[in-house]
């Protein structure tokens, strides 16, 4: 009875990690990293291995709802995951050259004014931010999504930090891409991303597949959901949450840095 209530908190896991991928275009590991760590009581490897296979079908249930609606730019797919695999090599490989804590206080801090970046656009105080944006028909120089792939790329690889809290600011305030479709190419990228990941962690044996497969149950209708409300949303109440959504991590992020200096 005990371990049957846990598999279903795990499918519960999965539902509200999907939700959040589908709904911000992000991998989800933000919520379920933490938990498989402090509320599954896992080692820290399990941690931030296990999350990995889960965004694989997060990503392609709500790939497929943005792609329906037209959202899914396949160039901006092609070089952003070329040039953002090669960021996650980078990386990870630069984790044992640098320490993380300075690097992601300055992210935390980065990840803060994107939220009022965000927040004040929601709201209509932003200039140089556009709520719908241009659309996918504009001209997107090869140059520029290199960057965003490598960037978002190289931070998922550093700080283990998923890469759609630096492409979904980039394509809205660099590419000024429509608000729905930085959610659903970023979403698409973060599973091509999270293959590599996943290879390496799994033979490493950073991956119990008993939790992974659970919460692959949740996920999956989770993040068809997701996705299916930011859909439906209007661009002013999503960019709201999204605000909300990055003001949390950022504060979390920051706070056990600074805790972990003292």
């Amino acid at each position: 009875m005990v371990e049957a209530a846990r598999y279903l908190f795990i499918v519960l896991l999965g539902f509200a990690s999907g939700f959040t991928s589908g709904a911000f275009g992000v991998g989800g590991g933000v919520i379920t990293t933490p938990a498989i760590r402090m509320l599954l009581s896992q080692s820290s490897g399990i941690a931030l291995g296990t999350p990995l296979p889960v965004i694989l079908p997060s990503a392609l249930v709500g790939g497929f709802n943005y792609w329906r609606a037209g959202k899914i730019i396949p160039r901006v797919i092609l070089y952003c995951s070329l040039f953002g695999l090669a960021g996650t090599a980078a990386g990870s490989y630069a984790t044992a050259l640098i320490d993380t804590r300075y690097i992601m206080i300055a992210t935390a801090l980065l990840i803060l004014y994107m939220a009022w970046r965000t927040f004040s656009t929601a709201t209509g105080k932003d200039p140089y931010g556009h709520l719908d944006g241009k659309g996918g028909e504009q001209v997107l120089p090869v140059w520029k999504l290199a960057l965003i792939g490598i960037a978002a790329g190289f931070f998922s690889g550093f700080l283990g930090l998923g890469g759609g809290v630096i492409m979904v600011p980039a394509f809205f305030f660099i590419l000024h891409f429509e608000l729905k479709e930085c959610l659903g190419n970023s979403l698409v990228i973060i599973a091509v991303l999270a293959i590599p990941g996943s290879i390496i962690h799994a033979q490493l044996g950073h991956v119990d597949w008993p939790i992974a497969l659970f919460m692959m149950l949740g996920v999956m209708p989770g993040a068809y959901l997701g996705s299916l409300f930011t859909l439906r949303a209007r661009n002013r109440r999503v960019l709201m949450l999204f605000s909300f959504f990055l003001l949390a991590i950022g504060i979390i992020f920051l706070f056990k840095e600074i805790r972990g200096l003292v």
